[in-house]
């Protein structure tokens, strides 16, 4: 049987190497895509570039554009030397179907505006225009001027300045959802908002691929130790890092060599420093628990589980989320989790049975659940395999229903064609 050809336009440049970055599912999807010998894979990015760059991977076909096109934005798009590199490259590869990962860049314009003629796949990541309403995180208006830094004072990167650009990119963001017949979605919250926008689009249904870090090196099994895991990816206060903060100053009361480990890229020096983190830290202090939250920095899929295995329980204090892949590999790996109930995250786990829920933003009943699993080590066990059988046949179910998705679209954006 001939092969797919399947371009992705995404925002992450295709790699051997696990840099503990986000979009790991992509890299998880592609592998596993590549492996089955029914998909010819083409990948186009933004990258540390100076002009557009063909740079292939292994069987992957690539091309990288400056990461600078996205700061020259005209109406949605780069420029226009930048769009007819992308255009050619679509060209040469001559794919199949365009597969369109997420709204928040300019990727999905080019579908919808006709640029790209071909048949296209939105797959929905987030929802910048819902994020904007909770981007300050709840942090009151005087903790909102505690996180302007040097960083934000010159690059004009404010919380209130971030909120209006999420809210602004928003119009485009709604142009590319009605834009396309054909999105997929993974949650129940995704796909309301989706059909609240473009009633008349078929939506397809599929997961995010996890690395098998998180499924084939053993499951987590009580510690013992009074150690919990959290991560973010980008520094912001959306992710709830200060809840699980506070929550972590509530649990010392009772567990005072409590730690909080806390994974991603998020401690850096002069300039480079979030004022958001740096408030972070001064509340670390004010509120004594500096030698209770360590910071580990970004970490490989292999060092996650290795800090989770070490792990009695974990985190996640997140204000919005759609499908998040943290989550998906903490199921996978079995370790308990504690998890705000926002979102899609609600359609990860049911409360009570693969994982304790709480309210964002709310610390103490942070501090409640988690301090349930340290002390309940039946209840831990249960939740840690009922979340692993979720987890683990959900994901055997991906790379199936993806080929089914994409076999569907070209049969559905042929039939509209004729």
């Amino acid at each position: 049987m001939e092969r797919l050809k399947v371009l992705w336009l995404s925002n992450k440049v295709r790699s051997d190497q696990d840099r503990g970055s986000t979009g790991t599912w992509l890299d998880a999807m592609a592998q596993a895509l590549v492996q089955s010998g029914q998909v010819e894979l083409a990948n186009i990015a933004m990258g540390p570039v100076r002009a557009t760059t063909r740079q292939d991977i292994g069987p992957i076909t690539q091309w990288i554009i400056p990461a600078s096109a996205r700061s020259h934005l005209c109406n949605g798009l780069p420029s226009a030397a930048i769009v007819e590199d992308i255009c050619q490259a679509v060209n040469e590869f001559a794919p199949d179907i365009v597969h369109v990962w997420g709204t928040e860049n300019f990727w999905g314009l080019l579908p919808a505006r006709g640029l790209i003629r071909r048949p296209a796949l939105l797959e929905m990541q987030g929802l910048v225009s819902v994020y904007a309403r909770v981007f300050t995180g709840g942090l009151t208006w005087r903790e909102q001027m505690s996180c302007i830094g040097l960083k934000e004072v010159v690059r004009r990167s404010t919380l209130s300045q971030g909120r209006r650009r999420f809210e602004e990119w928003g119009v485009f963001e709604k142009e590319i959802i009605r834009g396309h017949s054909f999105i997929t979605t993974q949650s129940d919250w995704m796909k309301a908002w989706v059909t609240t926008t473009n009633a008349s689009c078929t939506i397809f249904h599929n997961e995010n691929a996890l690395r098998p870090s998180f499924y084939i090196n053993g499951c987590w099994h009580p510690t013992g130790n009074p150690v919990i895991f959290s991560t973010a990816a980008y520094p912001v206060p959306y992710k709830g890092l200060h809840v699980a903060i506070r929550a972590t100053a509530i649990l010392k009361r009772r567990f005072p060599e409590i730690q909080l480990h806390i994974a991603g890229a998020h401690q850096k020096h002069g300039i480079r420093q979030d004022g958001y983190v740096g408030w972070l830290n001064r509340q670390i202090n004010k509120l004594g628990i500096e030698s209770n939250v360590v910071w580990l920095g970004a970490l490989t899929a292999s060092q996650i589980v290795d800090e989770m295995r070490r792990s009695s329980a974990m985190v996640l204090p997140t204000f919005i989320e759609n499908c998040s892949i943290a989550m998906q590999e903490a199921m996978a790996f079995g370790i308990p989790l504690a998890v705000s109930y926002v979102g899609g995250l609600p359609s990860l786990a049911r409360d009570e049975e693969s994982a304790l829920f709480f309210p964002p933003g709310d610390e103490a009943m942070c501090a409640y659940q988690v301090e349930r699993l340290l002390t309940n080590r039946k209840m831990a066990e249960d939740l840690s395999k009922q979340a692993r059988e979720v987890a683990v046949t959900r994901n055997d179910q991906i790379l199936e229903r993806q080929l089914k998705i994409y076999q569907a679209v070209l049969q559905l954006a042929t039939r509209q064609a004729a």
